[in-house]
């Protein structure tokens, strides 16, 4: 299939698989848009790999969207070096090629639109996630499933949603065993052991 030879349409499919990946990482759930964003991306690496490829300028490309997306999500005071990213981003594209070149118009439109998706819908779903009240963390995590990382003896270390936090249980909890969160103190989630059914 020719057209996915064009430098434009490689372009467009890489930086899309990078949006999607990216909105999966804002929005955490099923995982399928990180599994669908990382499929792109590799399945558009593959094609990229048959043409006279810049790989220097792919990875600068990556690394300047990561930056632009990742940075605000990592820490908030770190949103104004993301512009950074998005420079970076710009640069690159135009020299990813060695016997042709992607179109100034469909860089500049990538440029935009990254941008006004970013500052319109994946700062908005940032804002709320950083504004929850504590109650509503509360609601979320309780009657998750979590691991125990380190062994609980009245105090230990769970992992839930991927993140590492202190916990308390009524009894012993050995590491690697599934547990269920019962309630959280601030920082500090009460846990007991998940019944078989639940850590199915």
């Amino acid at each position: 299939m020719e057209f996915l030879q064009d430098p434009n349409v490689l372009y467009l499919l890489l930086m899309a698989g990078l949006w999607i990946s990216a909105t999966g990482t804002y929005i955490p759930g099923t995982g399928l848009a990180e599994i669908g964003g990382a499929a792109l991306v590799v399945g558009t690496l593959f094609l990229l790999a048959q043409m006279a490829t810049n790989w220097i300028a792919v990875i600068a490309l990556v690394i300047g969207a990561s930056l632009f997306f990742l940075l605000p999500l990592l820490k908030s005071e770190w949103e104004r070096y993301a512009i950074g990213g998005l420079a970076l981003q710009a640069a690159a594209s135009f020299f990813l090629f060695a016997e042709a070149s992607v179109s100034p118009i469909w860089i500049v439109l990538s440029l935009i639109v990254a941008w006004a998706y970013h500052r319109t819908i994946l700062r908005s779903v940032l804002r709320q996630r950083r504004t929850l009240s504590s109650t509503q963390k509360d609601e979320f995590l309780v009657g998750e499933r979590g691991r125990v990382m380190a062994a609980i003896e009245d105090r230990g270390t769970v992992q839930v949603h991927g993140e590492l936090w202190t916990a308390r249980s009524r009894s012993r909890l050995e590491s690697g065993a599934e547990v269920v969160v019962t309630g959280q103190d601030g920082l500090e989630l009460h846990v007991e052991k998940a019944k078989r059914q639940e850590a199915d």
